[in-house]
């Protein structure tokens, strides 16, 4: 399929992103925007519904998904740097509303058009040179959303490779869930901190002093315990990895 210049793209930057982590929104755009994108961001978007919807509160999530189907409203592709959300939207909205045949029909569209950011890169824009400055030795971990949600794995890991400056060490169990889970780290915090001690030691054996990751969610339950307990690792995202060297508009 033969895509549009500049390719239109509407920016889904998440809950977390703009609450605690804005350098990965403005690091995500930058990446598009370096491969082609005309970027679009919704002024209107919020909450994509997850924790209602985990929370078990469906009437609370079909409020939160219909604004979310009202701000990415068109044609356009929504990329994100969550896979989590991304899983949500793709996965769980078709559940949310399979008894209102026009909604259905729309968050059906929605979830055909949105893709976490290295999927879109690998997958639509065919990215196979980042053209990233960052360097360093990096260990990469699976969220489970991204991976088992959405299939996707060997795309970060291709872009990773592709960097010069970095070197991808692998850790052992990379696809074992570090505990986060949204609501799970809030219901079941005890064993939430022992899942994330025992991610801990697989980066750290691989003596990297970088993990990264496709969800923002991860990288801080992850860069949390690293911080309190004060380990050689920085939990960056992948974003910022594929930005390099970037500034953040004042």
């Amino acid at each position: 399929m033969a895509l549009p210049k500049p390719v239109p793209v509407s920016l889904f930057f998440t809950c977390l992103a703009d609450a605690f982590f804005p350098r990965v929104a403005f690091a995500t755009a930058a990446v598009l925007e370096r491969f082609g994108a005309e970027v679009r961001v919704p002024l209107s978007q919020t909450c994509c519904g997850q924790p209602a919807f985990n929370s078990g509160n469906r009437k609370e999530a079909r409020k939160m998904a219909r604004k979310f189907l009202s701000a990415f409203a068109g044609d356009e592709f929504i990329v994100t740097p969550s896979g989590s959300c991304a899983a949500m939207v793709k996965n769980e909205y078709p559940a949310l509303f399979r008894d209102e045949p026009g909604t259905l029909s729309l968050a059906v569209q929605a979830g055909e058009r949105i893709y976490e950011l290295s999927q879109f890169l690998v997958e639509v824009l065919g990215v196979t040179d980042p053209k990233s400055s960052f360097r360093g030795k990096v260990t990469y971990h699976d969220s489970c959303h991204l991976r088992r949600g959405l299939g996707v794995s060997e795309a970060p890991r291709k872009l990773l490779r592709a960097i010069p400056g970095v070197k991808l060490v692998e850790m052992e169990e990379s696809d074992r869930c570090c505990g986060f889970g949204g609501v799970f780290s809030i219901k079941y915090p005890q064993i939430s901190c022992r899942m994330v001690d025992d991610k801990i030691e697989r980066i750290l054996a691989t003596g990297a002093p970088i993990v990264t990751s496709g969800d923002i969610g991860c990288l801080m339950n992850i860069g949390g315990t690293i911080a309190r307990c004060g380990y050689p690792v920085r939990a960056i995202h992948l974003a910022e990895i594929l930005a390099g060297d970037f500034e953040v508009p004042a």
